[in-house]
């Protein structure tokens, strides 16, 4: 099969968090981003089609995109490059209310006739590709 066939081409708005807490190690934070970017290009970006927006939590939410930032694939790729490791207490709690009243809010730029994804962490055994 040739990457064309594992490419998805559904309106989707995608929300992608990660965890950047004290729960994980530096380096597995750059797991996640490496995961990040793998997932994100497995799908068609545009405004048609699949929009990204993303986040990191730790203590405090920080959101590197949101679903009214330039789509393009190359946008995406530089929003998770400069997501960045907090290592402080865990608030998922706080994630969740940035997601459900910032990110998929329609009039931030969420499109109501989609859905919403989320993706915390890469499976424990899963290897990055290189």
């Amino acid at each position: 099969m040739n990457e064309a066939e594992f490419k998805c081409h559904k309106s989707i708005d995608l929300v992608i968090v990660l965890d950047s807490s004290g729960s994980i190690t530096r380096k597995q934070f750059k797991i996640e981003k490496k995961f990040a970017t793998d997932l994100v290009k497995r799908f068609e970006i545009s405004n048609k089609k699949t929009n990204v927006a993303l986040a990191a939590f730790s203590q405090y939410t920080q959101i590197t995109r949101t679903f009214q930032n330039n789509v393009s694939l190359k946008s995406v790729l530089k929003a998770i490059d400069e997501l960045h490791y907090e290592g402080a207490a865990s608030r998922l709690d706080l994630a969740f209310d940035v997601v459900k009243f910032t990110l998929l809010d329609t009039r931030k730029g969420a499109r109501d006739h989609t859905k919403g994804r989320f993706f915390f962490r890469p499976p424990t055994k899963w290897t990055p590709s290189r």
